[in-house]
């Protein structure tokens, strides 16, 4: 109390003051008295009795506030109402300033007063009118359009869906057997309707029967030609790209007028108009293309024709040979042949000397022949794709068929008591064995990848598949990023593979090094990321199978490295064949 003296006295004094009452002590004393509990009590008293006095006042001017507000209230009413109505004076008052400017500028009409704008509302308003149903009817248009294309573009996806699947395959085998018998129906009523003197109508019937099965006919065979065509649609669609499709003139349009309808501004639906325009005449100016569909065609045409001349001498060749049964009939002759001679080496004296000297004649013509090859191969250069024997068959080809010919003809050499007196001999049939095997995974190779692996590869690059692409990038990112382009690599290493067959020091030598790092980088493509755990994309498996082909090849041929390894006696580096091959071939350390 003493501390906040000065504040007490303050509230005091505004709310229960009364000068009767010392609040404080004297102002002019010296010292201060202290107050007791009976000073206390005496100024509660009074602070009592004060507020007694102020409630009967407070009391007094509530009634009297109480009966001045309703009066309050009523004057506040009234002068809302005043307000209300001296805004709609002033509103109407507005209003009759703007009705006579109107009748002052009728007046300045005078006698032109039939040029006034007043007489142009009907006319402007059947003008709205007419603008306002014709964007209605333009935007019910529009979206009917759009729902339309809609519609062709469901039905576009969901027939594709189904021709890509197997229901198109079901469809051609239900269609495709042969044509159901012809099962006569009214055989089971013809006796009675014989007996009921009804025989007009057996004719009638049967004269209906025979239409029935004739047009059941020709529906079965109009439907198995479309079939045929559809398949033939299907394989053709596989090789449309994805961008034109995203690029078709409905979908393109169904944009247009997505655009128009949602913008509604004559701006947007003027640009949406040219560029409709646009694209039509683009589509009607597409006379440019026509010339190279016509040069392409007629390309098609010559290599069909061409095709055609090969097959027709293969046929004829066929005919000369025997037949269809030419290989069975060559076969058996080859076995019949092969028997005889056996039966002629164990019945005549001299005969094993005399087949082996006719065999090995005819080994080293057929070796003669493989030199001349390996010559032709060699030179050859990039034009190795066209090169052909004196018979027009590729020059593979002819060296599988020439291996395959020395294998039969080593197959009739006694070579058991050949490998008794020299132990090279079975190392060097081997070889021969393993390198005929060699070209054949060559010809295996060349076959597969023209089959499967190159028209799977231009199907895919046409469509546009995803997968392939990214793994056509990822390839030509390894090419790029390559130490060495790729032809000077390849230059590299042919030279580098000269100076071995010369015996000589390669400039080149850091040439497999290279190749080396660059087939890292490639089997570095060959393992599937994580994403593809379950299941490889087209790309990778094309990736796959087109390395697949090559590993073959490569297995086999270090299978034919190492029987090279073993060196070869000095007594046959005399023999002209095996000198020139030798030159042609790299040395193998041993």
């Amino acid at each position: 109390m003493r501390r906040g003296r000065e504040t007490l006295l303050t509230l005091l004094e505004a709310f229960v003051y009364d000068p009767l009452v010392e609040w404080g002590g004297a102002a002019g004393s010296a010292g201060k008295r202290r107050c007791t509990a009976r000073d206390v009590r005496s100024a509660l008293a009074m602070m009592a009795v004060r507020t007694q006095e102020l409630a009967h006042q407070f009391t007094e001017v509530t009634e009297q506030f109480l009966a001045v507000l309703p009066d309050i209230k009523e004057c506040a009413e009234k002068w809302l109402k005043e307000n209300e109505d001296l805004k709609s004076v002033e509103t109407r008052l507005q209003d009759c300033h703007q009705q006579m400017a109107l009748i002052k500028e009728i007046e300045a009409y005078g006698p032109n007063l039939n040029n006034h704008p007043l007489y142009a509302i009907s006319q402007k308003y059947s003008s709205y009118k007419q603008a306002k149903n014709a964007v209605e009817d333009s935007t019910k248009a529009l979206v009917k359009i759009l729902n339309e294309f809609d519609t062709q573009i469901e039905n576009f996806a969901a027939t594709t869906e189904a021709i890509n699947g197997p229901q198109l395959m079901a469809w051609v085998q239900e269609f495709s057997g042969a044509d159901e018998e012809e099962q006569p129906i009214f055989e089971h009523i013809k006796e009675f309707l014989t007996n009921a003197g009804q025989a007009a109508m057996i004719s009638q019937c049967e004269q209906a029967e025979t239409e029935l099965y004739q047009s059941m006919k020709q529906t079965h065979h109009l439907v198995r030609s479309c079939l045929e065509l559809l398949s033939q649609y299907v394989a053709v669609s596989q090789y449309y790209p994805q961008s034109h499709t995203e690029y078709h003139r409905v979908l393109v349009l169904r944009k247009l007028v997505a655009a128009a309808l949602e913008s509604k501004s004559p701006e947007v639906c003027r640009d949406v108009a040219n560029q409709v325009a646009a694209l039509i005449n683009a589509e009607s100016n597409k006379g440019d293309t026509s010339q190279q569909i016509i040069s392409y065609n007629y390309r098609l045409q010559n290599m069909n024709a061409e095709a055609n001349a090969n097959l027709t001498k293969a046929i004829e060749r066929l005919q000369l040979e025997g037949g269809p049964d030419a290989l069975v009939l060559a076969q058996e002759a080859y076995r019949e042949a092969k028997t005889n001679i056996s039966n002629w080496v164990r019945t005549e004296e001299g005969a094993a000397e005399a087949l082996e000297s006719v065999v090995i004649g005819m080994l080293c013509n057929l070796n003669r022949r493989y030199l001349m090859l390996e010559n032709g191969a060699q030179s050859a250069g990039d034009c190795l794709v066209d090169l052909t024997s004196r018979e027009g068959e590729w020059f593979l080809d002819d060296m599988s068929t020439l291996s395959m010919q020395a294998v039969e003809l080593l197959s009739l050499l006694p070579l058991q008591s050949a490998s008794a007196e020299d132990a090279a001999m079975p190392v060097a049939v081997e070889c021969v064995r393993n390198a005929n095997l060699l070209l054949a995974d060559l010809v295996q190779l060349n076959y597969n990848f023209s089959t499967i692996i190159l028209p799977e590869a231009l199907k895919k690059i046409h469509s546009e598949d995803p997968s392939v692409l990214l793994m056509i990038s990822e390839l030509n990112a390894v090419i790029v990023n390559s130490p060495v382009p790729l032809n000077e690599l390849l230059s590299q290493l042919e030279l580098h593979l000269r100076y071995l067959v010369m015996d000589m020091e390669s400039p080149a030598s850091s040439a497999p090094l290279l190749a080396a790092e660059v087939r890292t980088r490639y089997e570095a493509l060959l393992s599937a990321p994580a994403n593809e755990a379950e299941g490889q994309s087209a790309g990778r498996m094309l990736l796959m199978g087109f390395n697949g082909l090559f590993a073959a090849v490569e297995l086999r041929a270090r299978e034919l490295a190492d029987h090279l390894a073993i060196p070869i006696p000095p007594a046959w580096r005399k023999i002209d064949h095996i000198s020139e091959s030798m030159h042609m071939s790299v040395s193998v350390p041993c």
